[in-house]
């Protein structure tokens, strides 16, 4: 067996913190990993785990393994779709997260027709409102994001969207609106935990205003229903609040300064080739929306 092979046992292991749950998954034998770890650990002369019970932890050298085991993985399983995409059509996993806006106007649909023209692909779609690692997790792509990337992704156009600044007619009843920007400073500002990195509302060129907020929420959904309780403000992309204008239970504020050319990105890893499962999903279900 190769250093690779046992690599990618250790990184089995290491993921399901249990020796017998990796073998199963593996179909190997407890006995058998377990030797192939000790091999590992022998030929490396270090300790990567460390023994508490029936579990196993990771020590640091450990850890950092584990780093780089996951990272070349990743680039195993994609130099194979790369060479299978010279002749074959694209197999393997598929992993997406996509924001359920975006998963129910642009995947959905046409979802059964993907699979049936690709059959040997098995998708994971993660539809919580959250930015993938994309090393650590192994995405292949997510749909759906307007928040900064690292250069190492590649971030691509689906559509522009305009931003609104909203409340409820209860809370501008009891707060008064904000006549200005600087009147915002007094207001409660309610916003989403994805934006872990700054606190600045998308406003037009020429404009800015970084903003502490009054709660932080992990979903478009619950930022909507705190707004109609009256609880604060809130500033979300057009498409997630335009029934809410409509019926009255959220009133737009500041309009000539809110963003109105927002792009939203779909964001894949920097690869020297685009992988062909990558590709055929791209091309299926965003291409047109560029």
């Amino acid at each position: 067996m190769s250093d690779l092979d046992r690599f990618e046992l250790f990184a089995a292991v290491a993921q399901a913190d249990s020796l017998t749950q990796a073998a199963d998954a593996l179909g190997m034998t407890k006995a058998s990993l377990s030797k192939q770890i000790k091999i590992l650990e022998s030929d490396f002369k270090v300790d990567l785990f460390s023994r508490h019970k029936q579990r196993l932890i990771l020590t640091e050298q450990g850890k950092i393994l584990l780093s780089q085991c996951l990272r070349l993985t990743k680039e195993l399983e994609d130099t194979r779709s790369i060479c299978q995409q010279f002749n074959e059509e694209p197999e393997g996993n598929l992993r997406i997260v996509a924001i359920e806006h975006f998963a129910n106007q642009l995947i959905f649909p046409k979802l059964k027709l993907f699979l049936q023209r690709y059959p040997k692909l098995r998708l994971y779609i993660d539809t919580r409102e959250r930015m993938p690692d994309f090393e650590r997790e192994q995405i292949d792509i997510a749909v759906g994001f307007s928040v900064p990337a690292p250069p190492e992704i590649v971030r691509r156009s689906i559509e522009t969207t305009r931003y609104v600044l909203c409340g409820s007619p209860q809370y501008f009843t009891e707060q008064g609106k904000p006549r200005n920007l600087k009147d915002l400073l007094q207001h409660n500002y309610l916003a989403h935990n994805i934006r872990t990195e700054e606190r600045t509302i998308a406003l037009k060129p020429g404009y800015s205003l970084a903003i502490k907020p009054y709660m932080l929420l992990n979903s478009m959904s619950s930022l909507i229903e705190c707004a109609k309780q009256g609880i604060g403000l809130i500033q979300l992309p057009s498409y997630f609040i335009n029934d809410y204008l409509k019926n009255g239970e959220l009133v737009e504020v500041l309009t000539e300064y809110q963003a109105t050319d927002a792009p939203v990105y779909y964001l894949y890893p920097r690869y020297r080739y685009i992988q062909s499962k990558v590709r055929k999903f791209i091309d299926f279900f965003l291409a047109s929306e560029k």
